[in-house]
């Protein structure tokens, strides 16, 4: 798709004749023709203009490159937050890490401690 087209086809969208987009431009009704005819470009400052007309970026016009709608729009606030929120959990997740191996080693412990007593009693298994 051209320049032409896109610029056809958003005015056509919007409900807009060549004459409405050619006033709301600040053109002759025949620059706008020519420009959905390929006959000729808009200026760049027209299509800065163009763009605000249809509420789509110059990349768009321009290449046809369609913007990222992302729904990411974190305030620094929130970067802190997550960070400060990452670091709490990675301590939480050193002091679990923590007790759980205390609990394994006391486990262990007691498991020798009671072969170490029964061969006491019982003597080593012939």
């Amino acid at each position: 798709m051209t320049i032409a087209d896109r610029i056809q086809t958003l005015r056509k969208s919007k409900g807009m004749s060549q004459e409405e987009l050619a006033d709301a431009a600040g053109v002759s009704r025949q620059a706008v023709s020519k420009w959905e005819s390929e006959q000729s470009t808009p200026d760049i400052d027209k299509v800065v203009i163009l763009s605000e007309i249809f509420d789509v970026t110059t990349d768009y016009l321009l290449k046809g490159i369609e913007p990222v709608e992302t729904n990411d729009h974190k305030t620094m606030a929130d970067v802190i937050d997550q960070k400060v929120l990452t670091e709490k959990n990675g301590k939480r997740a050193k002091s679990i890490l923590k007790w759980i191996l205390i609990g394994v080693g006391i486990a262990v412990s007691i498991d020798l401690i009671s072969l170490l007593i029964y061969i006491l009693i019982n003597g080593l298994p012939t």
